[in-house]
């Protein structure tokens, strides 16, 4: 091969290695445009023309973007290789693949300009030590970053004006495709579009999407997901969570067409700049919002009772709390209570795991003083479910007609998908046969595979079958007697009601379709509960209850506080609240103490809690430690008077003096301790025998 001379090409530069840089804008440039990575790989033989032998190419930002955003490692890494003068040129096939933002741009020439490192394109060689070339390059650069911003501008103001009109095209949700005029319809499956009524339908009867999730799992329904990637295929499966939540958010359904959801949020972050979407912005800040773009499957009013349904559902810790999901418990209006006093929402307590007794309270959070009210749920109950059934008396056998209807209709919804499934697998089946037939029987490698597709899609159909079957058998038609029942049951609903095995959950979901709120303020003039029921009608209904409150006693004695002050300065709060229960003092409410206790009465009283630790001064444990001896040393230590033990009271932890247990008398004490059991050696008397050394214990004499 000739070897092209150039004069900014020096021997320094040859002895060095030469890179080629190779990019690509996207994974989709990379699957697709393959040309563009030929051509630059073609640069490597430029280079071997211009006298480097073994070029390396660099293609590890291949389908990487070069505006600031991104993280290029074959960019970092060739920066890395220049500044250990490792680099002699650099061949790109145009100066804006090497970067496309200034901060680049700067760096690498900086970089290439110390460490001598030219940069070639496809029109010529430049030196950057060179005013003109670095002049020239820098243009490029600057051009080729204005370029990109004028192209992504065109881009974003034509996607926005096509969004206007409704013609910007994108994946669609399950239940929706395009026509051959470009032009939004329901999906032509009438499989999806049952799948997508039933899911509205569904969530009407159920109060929370977990609930609705968990019907689709015991119900084994299968629902239509689309799968992004490999033609954004449809694929029928048990839902999950998110998926049936993002479907039910999504005001698509309700026939809107929107764009320009999220605000792109930049953020400096490790030294670096990163871009990501933000959460999904209200209605009114959308850049297109166009209702009644195209056929929906819920009204706007109903998707918007939905959300609401939604929202109701999720924890919210401001003064406009949600109801919260509807669960398990006997306190019927968990949710819908107020505070006539504060204007807080009411709780529900239960004292035991059981949820036998419910005990509703105020929700005020300022700390100061004690809660507005506090009552039980069994009376409150009581007087607001008779309202209910006064209200209802006079439609309760119209309801038990529409229940014999709705039980009718949900057998037929059932019947209904597992007949669609079947349908659905006879084609699969029919399709997979066509295509084995057609199969010549000689190539056994594609006819083998065909057969075991053909195979799957049988066991599909009979598992279909079977479960269509199953679903048919399972299904129970009432008799004449039952419906009957049911019309009596409907007339006497208010013992219905009130039976002890009438599910709460499905009272407290009959009651939130009538009750929108319930306001409680306590009268102590009439010592009555005031109740407000505001019907979601707009009616207002006020009750009352009799509520005695309980006495308390709030004179605090004073030498409780004397005795929490002396504490404070020796233990903590949750020891103080031991002491005290140890000692049978009681809280000025009359209750044990607690942690929680104690630092509330603390605060009230304006006691600090200061443990003062002494240097000379041992608890009971680091005095046992200290002299190294048991509990019964230390114990007989105390009971002899050796040391002193003082205590704030009883029970309180025991303070000892150091200089007490470093005495010659504690310490000769502890010795005798130690060595024979007792503190003090016993005295000899004179009158006892000592046995002569050479006798033995028999009285003979030794050897």
């Amino acid at each position: 091969m000739t070897i092209i001379a150039d004069q900014r090409i020096a021997e320094s530069h040859l002895n060095r290695s030469a890179i080629i840089y190779i990019r690509q804008s996207s994974a989709q440039q990379v699957k697709r445009n393959t040309e563009s990575q030929k051509f630059q790989l073609a640069l490597r033989e430029r280079a071997i023309s211009y006298g480097w032998r073994n070029p390396i190419v660099i293609d590890d930002d291949l389908g990487v973007s070069a505006n600031v955003y991104a993280n290029r490692q074959g960019f970092q890494n060739m920066l890395t290789q220049i500044t250990m003068e490792q680099v002699g040129i650099i061949f790109c096939a145009e100066a804006s693949r090497l970067s496309r933002n200034s901060k680049d741009w700067a760096q690498l020439f900086e970089l290439c300009a110390f460490f001598d490192t030219l940069v070639a394109d496809i029109d010529q060689i430049y030196n950057l030590r060179l005013a003109n070339d670095r002049m020239v390059l820098g243009i490029k650069g600057t051009m080729s970053e204005m370029e990109l911003s004028i192209l992504k501008t065109r881009l974003r103001e034509g996607s926005i004006q096509k969004a206007r009109r409704g013609e910007l095209r994108f994946i669609l949700v399950p239940g929706y495709s395009y026509d051959h005029d470009n032009k939004i319809v329901f999906d032509p499956d009438k499989r999806i579009q049952s799948a997508i009524k039933l899911m509205f339908s569904q969530f009407r009867k159920h109060t929370s999407i977990r609930q609705l999730v968990q019907w689709y799992q015991t119900e084994k329904v299968c629902f239509p997901v689309r799968r992004i990637g490999n033609g954004n295929k449809i694929v029928w499966e048990i839902p999950m969570y998110d998926t049936i939540s993002k479907l039910l958010k999504n005001p698509f359904y309700a026939g809107v067409y929107g764009y320009g959801k999220r605000k792109i949020i930049h953020e400096y972050k490790d030294g670096a700049l990163i871009k990501k979407r933000g959460k999904i912005l209200p209605y009114d800040q959308w850049q297109v919002f166009i209702k009644n773009n195209h056929e929906c499957y819920v009204s706007w009013e109903e998707f918007l009772e939905i959300q609401k349904k939604i929202s109701n559902n999720n924890p919210h810790w401001d003064k406009n709390e949600s109801l919260g999901a509807i669960r398990d418990g006997l306190a019927l209006f968990s949710g819908l209570l107020r505070c006539g006093h504060c204007g807080n929402k009411m709780y529900v307590i239960y004292r035991s795991k059981q949820k036998v007794s419910a005990r509703y309270f105020c929700g005020n959070k300022s700390g100061v003083g004690p809660k507005c009210l506090s009552f039980t749920s069994k009376e409150v109950d009581k007087k607001l479910c008779e309202e209910i059934l006064k209200a209802l008396k006079a439609y309760s056998i119209e309801a038990g007609k529409e229940a014999l209807k709705l039980f009718g209709s949900e057998n037929k919804v059932k019947i209904k998908i597992a007949e669609q499934e079947v349908e659905n697998a006879q084609y699969q089946a029919e399709r997979a046969f066509e295509q084995y037939d057609q199969a010549d029987p000689k190539n056994r490698h594609v006819a083998s595979t065909l057969e075991e597709r053909l195979n799957s899609r049988l066991v599909d159909l009979n598992k279909a079958k079977e479960k269509l079957s199953n679903v048919k058998e399972s299904i129970r038609i009432l008799t004449d007697e039952e419906k009957d029942m049911i019309i009596l049951l409907s007339k006497n609903f208010e013992s219905v009601w009130n039976h002890e095995k009438s599910d709460p959950v499905l009272k407290k979901r009959l009651i939130r379709l009538f009750i929108n709120e319930v306001i409680v303020a306590y009268d102590d003039t009439l010592k009555v509960l005031k109740l407000v029921i505001h019907w979601n009608g707009g009616s207002h209904t006020e009750v009352s209850v009799k509520h005695y409150k309980k006495k308390r006693n709030n004179k605090t004695d004073l030498s409780l506080i004397e005795m929490v002050k002396k504490l404070s300065r020796r233990i903590d709060d949750s020891e103080i609240a031991r002491v005290l229960n140890m000692n049978d003092q009681k809280t000025p409410q009359g209750m044990d103490w607690t942690k929680d206790k104690v630092i509330n009465f603390r605060r009230v009283h304006r006691i600090r809690l200061q443990i003062v630790k002494k240097e000379n001064v041992l608890t009971l444990q680091q005095a046992k430690q200290y002299l190294e001896i048991s509990n019964n040393g230390i114990n007989s230590l105390v009971k002899a008077g050796l040391i002193k033990s003082n205590q704030v009271m009883p029970y309180a932890p025991w303070e000892v003096l150091k200089s007490e247990l470093d005495s010659e008398t504690v310490q000769n004490a502890v010795k005798n301790l130690k060595r024979s059991g007792v503190l003090f050696p016993q005295k000899k008397s004179k009158k006892q025998l000592s046995l002569p050394f050479d006798m033995k214990p028999n009285g003979e004499k030794h050897d």
